[in-house]
């Protein structure tokens, strides 16, 4: 991508290191890494670490391996999501669910988080560890939440935010936290860092939701829907269910009950629900408080000199805000 450009060797230089991955010595481990790791998506978590870190002039040999390290975390929590969710497809692709099963599936998940601490274990400044660690750990106590809450209409936006902070939001604000450590910056400016990260990630997440909703399914790589079909309440929901009559609450509580016991629903369905939804307003409310937060995201930049890497991690925002996939 474009927005990237400042750091597109460096990127590659990533993807020649989670090629290495596949090297293991294990078959079964080789043939997962290929599955997985070794064709990663847009790479927006390790590109957002070699922007904050190139901005700041830091080049130090742990940089590639770091935003490396990043990223495999970021493709272990991908395998455990597919686990929960019985997904298929990722990004057009076969998921290592498909491919190898839910036994292989799970251990590899748990291999690549195993590994990528103890590969940052090895870094030079030990805080790294730490770091990612902690934001592993906020991911998965995110995701046991939002599982807690499956097919729960009542669930509160608080709550719905409360999930999102800690699965998707936290790696983005450790990316932060972790670029602001190794380039030696300033506490102050470590927290606008830290802050810009966690408002992306919140942006991410809820147009995430939104193309579950309307992202055209060639694009995203996987089923419209699925969010609902697999009982998570996501924003755009809770805000209509605020607006709608009783009779529309009990039709849809009805229709998640159907779900549940993974009853086939017409096509047709799913375009009334969306069209529902669309009348109530609550996507096009959701979609804003995405477009408040990329600005509080990008406010939080202002700080910093203006550089190429400035001003990509300013277009980062309004890609992550526009994105279709």
């Amino acid at each position: 991508m474009s927005i990237f450009a400042p750091v597109r060797s460096e990127l590659q230089a990533v993807e020649n290191q989670l090629l290495g991955w596949s090297k293991a010595s294990n078959q079964s481990l080789r043939a997962m890494a290929r599955q997985t790791i070794s064709r990663p998506g847009k790479l927006i978590r390790p590109g957002l670490f070699l922007l904050i870190t190139g901005h700041f002039g830091y080049q130090e040999k742990d940089r590639i391996e770091t935003a490396a390290t990043i990223e495999a975390i970021h493709a272990a929590s991908l395998i455990h999501d597919d686990i929960i969710d019985g997904s298929a497809l990722r990004r057009g692709k076969a998921t290592a669910l498909k491919a190898f099963g839910p036994e292989f599936s799970l251990l590899f998940g748990d291999y690549l988080f195993i590994k990528s601490i103890a590969r940052a274990l090895d870094f030079k400044n030990k805080k790294i560890a730490r770091i990612l660690a902690e934001a592993s750990g906020q991911m998965i106590e995110g995701e046991i939440e939002e599982l807690s809450q499956s097919y729960n209409l009542k669930i509160s936006e608080n709550t719905y935010f409360k999930i999102i902070c800690q699965k998707t939001a936290s790696l983005f604000q450790a990316i932060g936290e972790l670029a602001a450590e190794l380039a030696g910056v300033p506490p102050d400016l470590s927290q606008e860092l830290k802050a810009y990260g966690f408002n992306l990630g919140l942006v991410y997440q809820i147009v995430d939701d939104l193309l579950d909703l309307q992202g055209d399914s060639d694009e995203t790589g996987k089923a419209r829907f699925s969010d609902w079909q697999e009982g998570r309440i996501t924003l755009p929901v809770i805000r209509a269910l605020k607006t709608w009559p009783e009779k529309q609450k009990k039709a849809a509580a009805s229709w998640l009950k159907k779900e549940k016991k993974e009853q086939k629903l017409p096509a047709d369905s799913f375009n009334n629900f969306l069209s529902e939804l669309e009348k109530s307003g609550a996507i096009s409310s959701s979609f804003r408080t995405a477009d408040k937060l990329a600005d509080k995201a990008k406010n939080h930049l202002a700080k910093l000199e203006t550089s190429p890497y400035r001003e990509s991690l300013v277009k980062l925002v309004d890609f992550v805000l526009k994105r279709k996939n």
